[in-house]
């Protein structure tokens, strides 16, 4: 992956940090997930991406019911493994819900 950032880069990143997952970003950048969650703090961006994003939490159910990892489920449905986490653990689905 490409270490040094370009003001194009930086620019995007400004502009799409807090409306698109980190994940997204990466992969638009040509960079990993964490290089553009570092980057953004240095920048002083701010997101709060994981509560407002609506994940789909039968579909992480139905995924680590085949016994997929949190990081792979991420992947599929375009969200940080993070995202992932934090929807398992504030969301609970049962009767009625």
């Amino acid at each position: 992956m490409n270490a040094t950032w370009n003001y194009d880069q930086t620019t995007l990143l400004r502009e799409q940090y807090g409306k698109l997952p980190a994940v997204a970003i990466a992969s638009l950048l040509g960079k990993t997930p964490n290089a553009i969650m570092q980057k953004a703090n240095k920048m002083g961006l701010k997101s709060k991406l994981y509560h407002k994003v609506e994940i789909p939490l039968n579909t992480i159910i139905n995924f680590r019911a085949r016994g997929y990892s949190a990081r792979k489920i991420g992947r599929l449905i375009g969200y940080s493994h993070r995202g992932v986490r934090w929807a398992e653990q504030n969301h609970r689905v049962g009767r009625g819900e």
